[in-house]
């Protein structure tokens, strides 16, 4: 009897919450709610305690009613954002913002300055496929699009000594089609800040003669495979944000790393590291290199893998 009245307070709870929101008298936030996914086990927790006990079943239905009361409060203040966002305990998923006035082109580029000493790169992509090369030509960056349902403009400013560059693809407003593959080149020859924000997309990356500090990676509902050298600074920092994606790293067999992670719901594979554990791993090189990449990973429900070559 005593289940019965508490499977029937969570049947009646869930039944309002889902018709209410589905006639749009509440807009419930029901990703915003999955955090708090631990106090479950408290529940059964307080169930097993107070089962065959005196005024037992009366605590067992306050505490059910307690925490669906803090689950509707949380879904019902707090806002609505990118589904990916609500499952990260330390960032949210940063996708750059389109400039919906401005002219998308097939083919974008821009030259190096000789008045900067180092480079960054903001890009920032919707939906579609991207591959990324290392260049050995005169640009600074290039891109271009196999077809007419990507678009793209670049923008480029010196800033205290760095030459700021950002992208930005779209798919074009004029097709309904699917969207075509964006080709994209950086110089080789300069040192690189790096930062990729992008949404539901494929990437396929070779970095492995591209120089660079810091690697930003902010994505959800994506794949991406990307291959990279040998780390060019003492700490070479690579941090990914995601969710309910794909990450594909290759890195030589003599590369010292560290891999930090504190992502849930998902599955990580870590070739030829010594230690793995309390949301740690390493290279058996790592604490000796001089040269070093430091890896942070955020997220819940990926995939991320390690190979070495």
């Amino acid at each position: 009897m005593e289940n019965k009245i508490t499977s029937g307070i969570w049947f009646v709870f869930i039944g309002i919450i889902l018709l209410l929101h589905n006639i749009d008298v509440i807009n419930f936030n029901f990703i915003a709610t999955l955090k708090y996914w631990p106090l479950l086990i408290v529940i059964v927790g307080i169930n097993l305690m107070v089962q065959n006990r005196m005024y037992g079943n009366y605590i067992k239905i306050a505490a059910n009613v307690l925490f669906l009361g803090w689950i509707a409060y949380v879904g019902l203040t707090s806002p609505s954002s990118h589904w990916t966002s609500q499952l990260f305990n330390n960032r949210d998923i940063k996708i750059g913002d389109l400039d919906d006035d401005a002219e998308l082109l097939n083919s974008v580029q821009t030259e190096i300055d000789s008045s900067a000493d180092a480079a960054s790169l903001e890009f920032n992509g919707g939906a579609g496929k991207f591959e990324i090369r290392g260049d050995s030509t005169s640009k600074l960056v290039s891109a271009r699009s196999e077809n007419d349902n990507m678009g793209m403009n670049i923008q480029s400013k010196v800033e205290e000594g760095t030459q700021r560059v950002i992208l930005n693809a779209k798919p074009t407003n004029n097709s309904n089609k699917k969207t075509g593959k964006v080709f994209i080149e950086i110089n080789e020859k300069q040192l690189w800040d790096l930062e990729f924000n992008y949404g539901a997309a494929t990437i396929d990356g070779d970095l492995s003669n591209v120089r660079f500090n810091n690697l930003e990676i902010n994505t959800g509902a994506s794949d991406m495979n990307l291959k990279l050298g040998m780390p060019q600074s003492e700490v070479s920092k690579i941090n990914i944000a995601t969710g309910a994606s794909k990450i594909h790293f290759n890195i030589p067999k003599e590369a010292a790393i560290s891999v930090k992670y504190s992502s849930i719901l998902s599955k990580n594979s870590f070739e030829g590291f010594k230690t793995k554990k309390n949301g740690k791993a390493l290279t058996a090189n790592y604490e000796e290199a001089t040269m070093k990449f430091d890896i942070e990973l955020d997220g819940a429900a990926n995939t991320f893998t390690i190979t070495r070559y």
